[in-house]
């Protein structure tokens, strides 16, 4: 450092500065001012002026540039009694500072780059839409799924208002919430927004107002969440559950049902074959039979659809069944509504009930018939199809390769609230009336398949059917058969005048009054009857007569032993008696510790039923 006074001489030097010009061959002079220290002269080397120096300045700067040496740096202060302070320092440290801090600067500045392209890459991969938006509604940003469902790009959609973005009903229905975020409120809803080409989507959008460092709201960001899977997993777990419900009622009441309807056919059919009651008989009495036989096959169906029968799948080329019943649903509509069935590709074999899948198919074509008013167009479409991990975590199936059964129409259309409830038991929107349980079974054999199935409708846009059914890859290894004998069903010729002596039966049945009924019913097919209320009184009755024959039992009844045990230990102590057991209950069907060769009797049954678990098989006397 150096002093010079008001007058530009020299005053003073430090010894770092006597060294500084030492080592560069530079010597002070006596006498020298201001201007011959900043001279070239003086220091053997161009000085350049970087800056100040301007009248009133009270700074100034130069560079000294040595031909052999770093160079230079020259700082002057001057004091506002006119005293000068020069700093004199070599300029090499100050560029390396510099070249430290410009590749500070670069290094950041890539840091700062690759920092934005990774949240450009996660904002654009997430499965969610992104937004920006200032106060006035202005797009700011935007990440791709956002744009990609408006169907443009992010660059086309910044810089633009929501409003001319965003369908109308969608701003009209979530204005309320886009106020709330605009006085700072942390605000989340559902709702469902239509997009382009007439799509509608499930959302639920997540509000979050931008607050700077002065508090006031400039704008908020908007997150978008597509819920439409979550939210049609949500509707089949809770139809899951009512037909769960349903099933565990049905399964109550049936078998009390049964045994009613059991009474009623048993005491009706004997009325109807008295030959002086003619009039009576076609006026009546047939009628009752009729309704008390739809009473059982409404039960039937119940069970059915809640998943509480057997079911047969075995592997089937879904295009070759469709084929084969093209004709009869072609005849099933009228000749205004025209129905196409269209193959994109061959098809796996899918594991299902074949019979089941029939009656599923007619149901979903009448039912877009009904849609239609009997005018249109039905399309079916057969098509493979590979379920990804994500979409099967969502439905709750295993990946893998599906058939997709599609069935479309463009009739009336259904609404949000109305599809969400077409798959429940006894509901039905037809105003002719209806029995509500078309789709239900529908929806039950989907579920027993192992299966999903997908509605898309809007009012006056048609709808959709979209079934996924599993291919043979995706099933177990083996098929369960099924667990019970099988009955044949071929009626047995029809009862001469007088019923031939089939012998003594033992009848076990705890309610009196099916008992009753069944007594007269045995008693017309040439059986000799007795009578027990329950398990152990059978016992004591097989030990006191001799030359039993039959055994026929219920399985629910009182008492420390059932029907089924019952039979087991029959099987063991008189293997010489045929046995049949009959339920009310449908899942006794299910149950796998049935004795062997023991045919089961689901109530009501018909005389022709009954004679059928007896002639299928020769008689002990004859098999000894």
């Amino acid at each position: 450092m150096a002093i010079f006074d008001a007058e530009a001489h020299l005053l003073e030097t430090n010894a770092a500065l006597s060294v500084f010009l030492k080592n560069r061959t530079v010597t002070l002079r006596p006498g020298m001012t201001l201007s011959d220290f900043v001279s070239p002269d003086f220091w053997n080397a161009p000085v350049l002026l970087l800056g100040g120096c301007a009248p009133g300045s009270a700074t100034c700067s130069y560079l000294v540039s040595p031909p052999n040496g770093p160079n230079i740096d020259l700082q002057i202060r001057t004091t506002g009694q006119g005293d000068s302070f020069v700093t004199v320092s070599d300029a090499s440290e100050e560029a390396a500072d510099r070249d430290r801090l410009r590749d500070l600067i670069a290094t950041r500045t890539q840091q700062l780059i690759a920092s934005e392209e990774r949240l450009s890459l996660i904002a654009n991969e997430v499965p969610a839409g992104i937004a920006h938006i200032d106060r006035d509604f202005t797009i700011l940003y935007a990440n791709k799924r956002f744009a990609r469902a408006y169907g443009i790009t992010p660059a086309q959609m910044i810089g633009k208002n929501a409003y001319d973005v965003l369908h109308p009903h969608t701003m009209e229905q979530s204005s309320r919430f886009f106020e709330q975020a605009r006085r700072g409120m942390l605000v989340d809803f559902e709702m469902r927004v239509e997009l382009p080409k007439q799509k509608f989507k499930d959302v639920r959008t997540l509000l979050r107002p931008e607050k700077p460092s002065s508090g006031e709201v400039i704008g908020f960001y908007l997150v978008s969440i597509d819920v439409t899977r979550r939210k049609a997993t949500m509707r089949a777990l809770m139809q899951s559950q009512k037909m769960d419900a349903l099933g565990r009622m049905a399964s109550g009441i049936s078998h009390d049902f049964n045994n009613l309807l059991t009474v009623i056919l048993g005491n009706l059919l004997p009325l109807s074959e008295r030959p002086d009651s003619a009039d009576i008989t076609e006026e009546f009495i047939m009628p009752a039979i009729a309704a008390a036989r739809r009473g059982s096959a409404l039960t039937r169906r119940l069970v059915s659809l809640a998943r509480r029968e057997q079911f047969d799948a075995r592997p089937t080329d879904i295009g070759e069944a469709i084929r084969e019943i093209y004709s009869l649903l072609q005849s099933s509509i009228p000749s205004t509504l025209a129905i196409e069935l269209h193959q994109t590709a061959s098809l796996p074999s899918a594991v299902i009930d074949r019979a089941q899948f029939e009656m599923a198919l007619l149901n979903l074509v009448l039912n877009a018939r009904d849609a239609t008013g009997g005018r249109g167009r039905i399309d079916i479409t057969l098509a493979p199809y590979v379920l990804p991990a994500t979409e099967a975590e969502v439905s709750r199936l295993p990946a893998g390769n599906y058939v997709s059964l599609s069935i479309r129409d463009d009739g009336c259309g259904m609404s949000e609230d109305l599809t969400e409830k077409i798959f429940e038991p006894f509901f039905t929107s037809k105003t002719g009336g209806g029995s509500g349980l078309g789709l239900s079974m529908v929806y039950g054999f989907v579920e027993q398949s192992n299966g999903a199935i997908y509605v898309t409708s809007a009012p006056g846009q048609g709808s959709e059917f979209t079934i996924l059914l599993p291919s043979v890859d995706l099933a177990p290894e083996e098929y369960g058969a099924p667990l019970l004998p099988d009955i044949p069903t071929t009626a047995p010729q029809a009862l001469p005048g007088s019923a031939p002596d089939r012998g003594i039966a033992l009848l076990v049945e705890d309610d009196a009054d099916v008992r009753r009924a069944l007594c007269r019913k045995l008693s017309t097919t040439g059986f000799t009857v007795l009578e027990a209320g329950d398990a152990e009184e059978a016992l004591e009755v097989l030990e006191l007569i001799q030359g039993i024959t039959a055994v026929i039992s219920d399985i629910d009844m009182p008492g420390a032993m059932n029907g089924v045990e019952l039979a087991h230990h029959l099987a063991e102590r008189h293997p010489d008696l045929d046995v049949v057991l009959m339920s009310g209950k449908p899942e006794h069907l299910e149950h796998d510790i049935w004795p062997t060769d023991v045919p089961f009797l689901k109530k009501p049954f018909t005389q022709q039923e009954l004679l059928a678990c007896f002639d299928h098989r020769p008689r002990q006397s004859q098999r000894n």
